[in-house]
């Protein structure tokens, strides 16, 4: 049975679309997913299910979300080879070492497409100071040169100049995930 990673976007943020993840594993289970861990609060999710297809896997969890609490999510699925792929492709740090501790500053954006090249390019110029971008495929990949609280380079940003829908976690998060999905 294939194991996935769901990433729901933009939930329990400022006190909107408020999901507890442990009732959400329990709708999951009922759902018909097997395993289901949650990890933080941010809507991170790793489970087994029969279906082969992501897509189909998103669809429903979006569906799932929408007859439960009533309002409609993004959500993001990957396998484990998919989240491999983005962690090693990651061209701001070598290998799968976590950030220290202290502010974070790299941050991997999962995006539901492949931007085009002129929209990645608005993306550099928008005002984004020192921070960095780079895009490989669907993911977005950022290092701050301070810290989140002080850049400019957020998620709705991405999403405006990209004209495309992303979630994003921070390095540990992300090779968190991986982890979970290893297990």
């Amino acid at each position: 049975m294939p194991v996935y990673l769901a990433l729901l976007r933009g939930i329990n943020v400022s006190g909107q679309k408020l999901i507890k993840m442990a009732d959400l594993r329990m709708h999951m289970e009922a759902g018909g997913y097997k395993n289901v861990q949650t990890y933080i609060q941010s809507g991170n999710i790793v489970f087994k299910s029969e279906s082969v297809s992501s897509q189909s896997v998103a669809k429903n969890i979006e569906r799932l979300i929408k007859a439960q609490y009533g309002f409609d999510v993004t959500v993001f699925v990957y396998n484990k080879e998919e989240i491999e792929k983005a962690v090693d492709s990651n061209p701001f740090i070598t290998g799968r070492a976590p950030e220290p501790a202290g502010a974070k500053k790299l941050y991997v954006t999962f995006l539901n497409a492949a931007p085009l090249a002129e929209d990645v390019d608005k993306l550099k110029q928008a005002p984004i100071g020192n921070d960095r971008i780079a895009v490989s495929g669907n993911i977005l990949y950022f290092k701050l040169a301070e810290s989140a609280a002080t850049s400019k380079l957020s998620n709705n940003l991405i999403e405006n100049k990209l004209r495309l829908r992303a979630t994003t976690r921070n390095w540990n998060t992300t090779l968190k995930l991986l982890y979970m999905l290893s297990q």
